[in-house]
């Protein structure tokens, strides 16, 4: 019993167990940056490297670049479709910009609601205030806002679960 606690310890590589927590914890936050306002797939690609340092097997660069352009993908994806959305149902460019402000103010709110909410109500009052449109249509910008929102969140969720796969795979 003894002997083997002292083989386990005498193999025990720390660089690797910092290495592999130091994975897992950064995917976690690339997954919590799927719903939060931060670049969640790039932390993930810092995952993607702690990694395949700890693994030890060195991956091809073509491996490389495709988590990286995944990551890209997925950071403006989260950007785009919640601009395409409030334009898609007849926001301007202010709701547009006001949506995304309200998405990083929501962030600092009751989670999930603040981040739902946030790019509804910055489209709403934007449109309301800035444009001077009724409140039918700043509300439907709002919501156009926030489903572009949520398509953003899921891209960003399929991504970061597409770069966790080809890591470990």
């Amino acid at each position: 019993m003894l002997s083997d606690i002292y083989n386990w310890f005498a193999n025990f590589d720390l660089m690797s167990a910092i290495l592999y927590t130091s994975a897992l914890l950064l995917y976690a936050a690339g997954f919590l940056g799927a719903v939060l306002p931060y670049p969640g797939c790039f932390v993930a690609l810092g995952g993607s490297v702690c990694y395949a340092l700890a693994d030890g097997s060195p991956s091809s660069w073509w491996i490389w670049l495709i988590l990286t352009l995944l990551a890209t993908f997925g950071t403006l994806a989260d950007n785009i479709t919640s601009a395409m959305g409030a334009r898609k149902f007849g926001g301007s460019k202010q709701a547009i910009i006001a949506s995304m402000l309200g998405l990083f103010i929501g962030a600092f709110f009751v989670f999930p609601f603040g981040i739902i909410l946030g790019p509804f109500i910055g489209a709403f009052i934007a449109e309301l205030a800035l444009v001077r449109k009724n409140l039918k249509d700043s509300a439907k910008s709002g919501f156009g806002a926030t489903l572009g929102l949520m398509a953003g969140v899921l891209a960003k969720v399929i991504v970061t679960a597409i770069m966790l796969l080809i890591t470990v795979l």
